[in-house]
């Protein structure tokens, strides 16, 4: 199974779906209503919708939608067929983990004396969520419940003293590793602790991008001779998955379609006095590449792109022996980035078996 955004690819499954759970729901003429479509429309153009997808028959299996800016839940549907196979748990996993956890989660489903509804009341309290207000109706006139995940404060990254933050993005996602100078043999006064250097911060979405061959793209930035992933820093209150995408087109020149986040890996950049996020995606090209638009730095940089199969870009990434002190972080960084979604192609193989989209690599 796979948890990915929907797209507008996914808007005749989430219709077939609404219309499969409309007794569910007591809305008869959901999957025909104008206000419901418009709604769908919007989930998908602001990546604020979540589609599990069979590998195998490719088959669309439950849909969860929600609002980042109302920290809630606004829709959450599993096709019938697929209740109590596990996947609400895991849409509601995925969502939690891009939702702000340490402000409260609320969402408005039904009470608890509603025995259709029970499927979806476990799979809050399986979370966490409790019951808030019992007095409330949809606009249908149907009895309904206020539920409430109470915040928790969680520390996703080592804790470092006096940082800056030079923009508000962020991304919820499994550490794969922090850097630091002793990691790439880098010689430091040995009096001088991480924790005693104000680091600005900088944070950056990066992408691991397939084409239908399986093959990864890299960046060769020819001047320093390393390699590096597509992808780049998150302007003044850009929204992450933005970024990825323009970064993309930018340095590949094709769209994509973002399929799965891998991890994020955090830089000590001590000579820059910078702490470098990378969020790193799986992504695949959805179009043909057309023209790439670099940086005045980047052309003097001599950046040049191609296609490697995994093996090949492994190597080209791990095995830089330079001198360029960004290039021993980049290299280290995004070889990680690499193996990392490789373990999780493999994962995703699995599950799939023949006939996963992803086995061909």
């Amino acid at each position: 199974m796979l948890i990915r955004y929907a797209t507008t690819k996914d808007i005749p499954s989430w219709q077939l779906l609404a219309k499969d759970v409309a007794d569910i729901f007591r809305a008869p003429h959901m999957p025909e209503d104008p206000e419901f479509l418009a709604y769908i429309e919007s989930k998908i153009q602001k990546n604020e919708a979540l589609v599990a997808i069979d590998l195998v028959t490719q088959n669309c299996m439950g849909v969860i939608g929600f609002s980042k800016e109302n920290n809630r839940i606004s829709w959450f549907g599993v096709f019938k067929q697929n209740i109590g196979k596990g996947i609400g748990s895991k849409l509601l996993k995925s969502t939690l983990d891009i939702l702000d956890r340490t402000k409260e989660i609320t969402v408005e489903t039904f009470r608890d004396n509603y025995g259709p509804g029970a499927a979806a009341r476990h799979v809050y309290k399986k979370f966490g969520f409790i019951d808030q207000d019992n007095t409330l109706y949809d606009n249908l006139g149907n009895e309904i419940c206020k539920m409430v995940l109470k915040p928790y404060m969680e520390q996703t990254f080592s804790y470092v003293e006096e940082t800056f933050h030079n923009n508000k993005s962020f991304y919820p996602m499994k550490m794969i590793r922090e850097i630091h100078h002793y990691d790439l043999n880098l010689d430091t006064p040995t009096d001088i602790s991480e924790i005693q250097i104000k680091y600005e911060i900088r944070k950056a979405a990066r992408s691991v991008l397939l084409n239908p061959k399986g093959e990864v793209f890299l960046l060769h930035v020819t001047k320093d001779n390393y390699y590096k992933l597509p992808g780049g820093g998150i302007e003044e209150d850009e929204d992450i998955l933005d970024a990825l995408r323009r970064e993309v087109q930018e340095e590949v020149g094709c769209p994509i379609e973002i399929t799965i986040p891998i991890g994020a890996i955090v830089e000590y950049r001590r000579y820059f006095q910078q702490l470098q996020f990378s969020y790193a995606f799986l992504c695949m090209q959805i179009g043909p590449i057309t023209r790439t638009n670099f940086t005045p730095q980047e052309i003097e940089d001599g950046f040049i792109g191609n296609w490697y199969t995994f093996d090949d870009a492994i190597n080209l990434l791990s095995q830089y022996r330079g001198t360029s002190y960004i290039g021993k972080f980049i290299s280290k960084r995004d070889s990680d980035i690499l193996l990392e979604a490789q373990e999780e192609i493999k994962k995703l193989s699995k599950e799939g078996e023949k006939n996963d989209p992803f086995s061909y690599t």
